[in-house]
């Protein structure tokens, strides 16, 4: 509910421009095209928001998939455009595969499938007998693998989704089987053995999709994406979706995957990916590297450790509300401005940091 989300371009180009009048400022923008491909329209918008700003703009997140080879090319050109027109434009991407569990009960990506939000959003008990139609089901897959689905066509396939947290006898046992094993010993489909199992929860059940970019070509994609100048590990909508993706250990995870998996980067190359790279784009004074005179902002880690727990369901939100949480693996200390915060995973109680200002803490990147 904020003014840009109903904003028409012009207005949208008004706001940039009004945002590159202040110090130390930054944009990022996301559209409908930041999922699978840009429209020139889209495009356009970019273009003129950060050159009209003077300030680089950044967007997430770029999916990486050799299926779809065309996709990288497509919206990198946004950032080729930028460059002409005296503005930046940024991909951010993640380094790592971050799971997303979806639901028949409540919203999630599913939502966003081609004529899937109006049959998710009925009272569960009206939902449950259409998803049971088989017509309705056979409807529903249709739409789900059209290429109107874009980017969301990958969640089509059922049968390798894992299921999770369940809450009925009649599920008992079935947590963290793959769907096409239940599927073919009941003589089901994937989709409809599927929302049999939700049904039996009341659409409760966690479901986990295994992920469809996870070949060799994926990651050689990735690993080629990640050295163009326009392109940014990471991700935005910190705090989101808490109850569906965990992508906070991305940094861990990518590590240890550099020094003891596919090996895609340096160490060297890797850390600098995730400090100093960021740092330099956002103007963040005097962080992102070890230098002296720089803030001592430090990670201590164990390169044989170093990595991250499996995202798991915890319930401590207000209400007990579920949020997902992964445990950093491998950090032995960190120091925050000098002061050491962490030591073995005890957290020291010492908050020497503050929050980060604009103009304040960061310098003006321009694009002029």
């Amino acid at each position: 509910p904020v003014a840009s989300r109903h904003a028409l371009p012009a207005e949208l180009v008004a706001l940039a421009k009004a945002v590159g009048e202040h110090e130390g400022t930054q944009i990022e923008a996301i559209v409908a095209g930041c999922l699978d491909q840009f429209s020139d329209a889209e495009i356009e918008l970019f273009v003129e928001m950060s050159a009209s700003a003077g300030r680089p703009l950044n967007w997430n997140v770029l999916t990486i998939d050799a299926t779809v080879p065309e996709r990288v090319p497509r919206q990198l050109f946004a950032s080729e455009q930028a460059r002409k027109a005296g503005g930046r434009i940024v991909a951010l991407t993640m380094p790592i595969l971050t799971p997303m569990n979806m639901s028949l009960g409540t919203f999630c990506a599913l939502n966003l499938i081609p004529g899937w939000g109006p049959i998710l959003g009925l009272p569960v008990p009206e939902r449950i007998e259409r998803l049971r139609d088989p017509d309705v089901r056979a409807g529903m897959l249709e739409r789900a693998r059209s290429k109107e689905a874009g980017v969301f066509r990958r969640l089509a396939d059922f049968g390798r989704y894992v299921i999770g947290d369940t809450y009925s006898e009649a599920n008992r046992g079935l947590s963290g089987r793959v769907v096409r094993d239940i599927a073919a010993e009941r003589g089901q489909d994937p989709f409809h053995c599927l929302v049999e199992i939700c049904a039996a929860d009341e659409l409760r059940t966690v479901l986990w999709p295994m992920p469809t970019d996870n070949d060799p070509a994926s990651w050689a994609l990735r690993a080629e994406t990640w050295q163009h100048e326009d392109v940014l590990l990471g991700g935005s909508d910190a705090g989101a979706h808490l109850d569906r993706m965990c992508g906070a250990p991305y940094t861990t995870r990518f590590l240890g995957d550099c020094l003891r998996g596919r090996k895609l980067a340096t160490l060297e190359q890797a850390v600098k990916m995730l400090t100093d790279d960021p740092a330099r784009l956002f103007g963040l004074r005097d962080r992102g590297r070890i230098e002296e005179g720089f803030h001592a902002d430090l990670v201590l880690f164990d390169p044989e450790r170093i990595a991250a727990g499996t995202a798991t369901l915890v319930h401590d939100l207000p209400g007990d509300s579920p949020r997902l949480d992964s445990k950093a693996l491998g950090i032995r200390a960190v120091w925050v401005n000098g002061v050491e915060a962490i030591r073995d995973d005890v957290v020291s109680g010492a908050v020497p940091g503050k929050v980060l200002r604009s103009g304040r803490d960061t310098r003006t990147v321009s694009t002029r």
